[in-house]
């Protein structure tokens, strides 16, 4: 038979032990780092931390979401943006809270003749003597509320103003808010009329329906103080912006007026309850204290949670965080 194998037969060894290789200086082969074909060696450059994104928000605030952003996002914002700017917040809050609540609880000082709640209720006769003086502190107490009403909506407009600078990474300060929302002040006067007649009447037909024209207006006084818009615009805009996440805006605004209400109660109780005790003729002080500490609190929070409900509903259904991204690149280009 021929010697011959197949090519694919193996060689016997045929005894002895195996040819040493031949030393050699070139290291194994390795294969080439950072080709374009692999992924190079450490986190890629979106997650590399020397190529900074742009953020919502600066050093004040600390970062802050641009993006979809959830319940937790928008509470924990608004939060760090109160703590940002709370100065200029509670100046304007305070311009137009302040005198309210103080002549609201003046008006109350002769409740119970003025002496301390436990008196009143060891003494019947001074609860039935409070009847003389109940008409005035209504007329006063309804005033009171009616230019509470009033002013709300402007107070919510100019921290909505503070706001938006803020969360883009800029600075407003007290006039130049004032200013900006006192030239759109007609608008949220007209807008907000608007809007609590729609919910008067959704009110009245049940509560769902109340609820619903809640949700979809909550951005209205960032949008008409944002982006210089009329009543019915800014309605529409609100409207347009937050009706596809209708029952999520909704959640949001239910947990954020108990949240605000939970924080007043809370500040206000003590100072309250230390003006009832001592009697309301020299306690009025406390009892406005109670209030416009509440005050100088919740209100700016919810403002500060419709605004950002406001840019959570652009960047949805507008990609707001790719313009902002966008240009900053665009900036950072032509530096």
């Amino acid at each position: 038979m021929s010697d011959e194998r197949p090519p694919w037969v193996p060689l016997e060894p045929t005894g002895g032990p195996p040819p040493a290789t031949p030393p050699s200086d070139t290291p194994p082969w390795q294969p080439p780092a950072d080709q374009p074909w692999q992924s190079p060696s450490g986190p890629p450059p979106w997650r590399s931390e020397s190529a900074e994104q742009p953020k919502a928000g600066d050093q004040r605030t600390g970062p802050l979401p641009l993006h979809p952003m959830t319940l937790s996002d928008i509470l924990d914002g608004s939060f760090k943006l109160l703590k940002a700017n709370w100065r200029t917040v509670l100046l304007i809050t305070a311009a137009f809270v302040v005198p309210l609540h103080l002549l609201s609880a003046f008006a109350s000082r002769n409740l119970y003749q003025g002496r301390s709640f436990f008196d009143a209720i060891n003494n019947p006769s001074l609860r039935s003597s409070t009847t003389d003086s109940s008409n005035a502190r209504l007329i006063v107490g309804g005033a009171v509320a009616v230019v509470s009403l009033l002013v709300a909506p402007f107070v919510a407009g100019a921290i909505s103003k503070v706001v938006a600078a803020s969360y883009l990474g800029g600075e407003e300060t007290v006039g130049s808010a004032l200013r900006a929302t006192g030239r759109r002040a007609w608008a949220l006067f007209a807008a907000w009329f608007l809007v609590h007649v729609l919910e008067g009447i959704g009110g009245v037909l049940c509560i769902l329906p109340g609820l619903i024209v809640m949700s979809i207006f909550v951005a209205v006084a960032p949008a008409i103080v944002i982006e210089d818009l009329g009543p019915i615009r800014g309605m529409r805009r609100s409207a347009r912006l937050l009706r596809p996440r209708m029952w999520s805006v909704m959640g949001i605004a239910i947990v954020a007026g108990l949240l605000a209400s939970v924080i007043g109660n809370v500040l206000g109780t003590v100072p309250s309850g230390a003006a009832l005790a001592i009697g309301l003729k020299y306690g009025w002080p406390l009892l406005a204290a109670g209030s416009i500490l509440s005050a100088l609190v919740t209100t700016p929070f919810v403002a500060i949670v419709a605004t950002l409900v406001y840019f959570d509903g652009r960047i949805r259904q507008e990609g707001f965080d790719l313009q902002v991204m966008a240009d900053d690149l665009a900036r950072r280009t032509a530096t």
